[in-house]
């Protein structure tokens, strides 16, 4: 449920993004304008996590944003264990749902792979400055 909220929170951030960047034809101001949304993200996670409640209430909120990244590998991990725990006792299964659990985990490998190659196709894009030294 926290991550759920979690991500409705980042969910419009998102949108806007895409929106910006469909509709901004310069890619100088394409590259500004999601460096500013990135900005504007980082400022709201920081918002967030200095945000004073109960003090339960804040730990659980820092742990959780801290968690969200290994949410979906975690879950992939157990869903492809319970696969082969179910394939190993005979627990009496759809053959599909058998297919999702035990694909669970190796989908995610692939998944992070192609985002992990993206990201890299990006960066090579954006145009990297060399920091100037005196000789």
């Amino acid at each position: 449920m926290v991550f759920t909220f979690l991500e409705k929170l980042i969910q419009p951030m998102d949108s806007l993004i895409k929106l910006g960047s469909e509709y901004i034809v310069d890619k100088d101001k394409v590259i500004e304008f999601q460096f500013k949304a990135m900005e504007l993200r980082q400022q709201q996670a920081v918002s967030l996590l200095a945000t004073k409640t109960h003090p339960f209430v804040d730990a659980l909120v820092k742990l959780m944003y801290a968690f969200q990244i290994f949410w979906r590998p975690m879950v992939a991990t157990f869903m492809t264990g319970f696969g082969a725990y179910a394939h190993y006792k005979g627990i009496d299964m759809d053959v599909a749902l058998h297919a999702i659990f035990d694909g669970a985990f190796p989908a995610w490998g692939a998944s992070r792979h192609i985002h992990k190659n993206r990201e890299i196709e990006i960066k090579a894009k954006v145009p990297q400055y060399e920091e100037w030294h005196d000789g």
